[in-house]
């Protein structure tokens, strides 16, 4: 039998891998010495196996970057998430619910060298007091409040202590009790500085202006980016900006919803504070991953 090119071709990747016997791989040998078409054959064979190893690893240290950067923008995004819910909860639990006036819930005595001590009841879990001195200066006028909150009830059940209400051994004209529902205050102890009566503790205003001043920036913010919207340098510059105050506007919107008026504005505060911060940082993470889905698409 006359050995040819295709039977040669056939045998010849296991005569690369050294899989035929001897009298076979002589068999080739002799056939490639006498034939120049599958000398070459092999030869291309034996260049083809031998794959060249690329040394450039800057395109795979590119990918690895972007995808530890994508992960840690997800990771962020949901840990910001997740703070959010957490100060949401935690604020909701712990408003003040405001106890309506009655002799058991607080108590004015004096205990001797001019001390006034008020004294609460079981259902009290905090209160807040304010003064200022009268118009003669002959001593001063508190004003008090009591609550309790969802957290103290259920949760940390811890009653307040009773407290001095003039620890400095200050005169006190008068302690008045006011309800937060925009009723007169109830006068507990002392002479009444305003017999005609009309004396209301209002609540603080001080969120309406910080509300006013972010919805301002925002539109500024907004309008500079509707000029410049086809500068994408000033509209990446503009929109950091222009989170900041809807930030706050949507964590004014969380805690208080669409009253501005808080007779815990500070606490409040610091409340809007803390969405604000994770909501301001979610949106910047969000925009990224925006950006970086259109990029690829493109």
């Amino acid at each position: 039998m006359k050995v040819t090119c295709n039977i040669i071709k056939d045998v010849l990747p296991l005569y690369l891998e050294n899989m035929l016997s001897d009298d076979s791989c002589v068999m080739v040998e002799e056939h490639i010495e006498q034939c120049r078409e599958c000398k070459i054959y092999l030869d291309e064979m034996k260049n083809f196996n031998k794959i060249p190893v690329d040394t450039n690893t800057s395109p795979l240290l590119k990918i690895k970057s972007t995808l530890r950067k994508k992960k840690i923008q997800t990771s962020l995004l949901s840990m910001m998430f997740s703070i959010m819910v957490l100060v949401i909860t935690i604020s909701f639990l712990t408003a003040p619910e405001y106890i309506p006036y009655s002799e058991e819930s607080v108590t004015i005595n004096e205990i001797g060298n001019g001390s006034i001590l008020a004294i609460f009841d079981d259902t009290v879990y905090g209160y807040n007091i304010s003064s200022y001195p009268t118009e003669n200066n002959t001593g001063y006028v508190y004003h008090i409040t009591t609550w309790n909150s969802i957290w103290n009830r259920n949760i940390k059940k811890s009653n307040v202590n009773n407290t001095i209400l003039n620890p400095n051994g200050e005169n006190v004209a008068s302690v008045y009790y006011y309800q937060t529902d925009g009723s007169e205050d109830i006068l507990i102890y002392g002479k009444d500085i305003n017999p005609g009566g009309g004396i209301i503790t209002l609540p603080r205003l001080f969120l309406s202006y910080y509300s006013l001043i972010a919805i301002v920036l925002a539109t500024i913010c907004g309008s500079i980016m509707l000029l410049f919207r086809r500068n994408r340098e000033v509209i990446k510059f503009i929109m950091k900006l222009f989170f900041l105050p809807v930030s706050y506007l949507l964590g004014q919107l969380i805690i208080k919803g669409f009253t501005t008026s808080s007779y815990t504005a500070t606490r409040d505060f610091y409340a809007i504070l803390l969405i604000m911060i994770p909501l301001y940082i979610a949106f910047l993470a969000a925009v990224n991953l925006i950006r970086e889905c259109k990029s690829k698409k493109i």
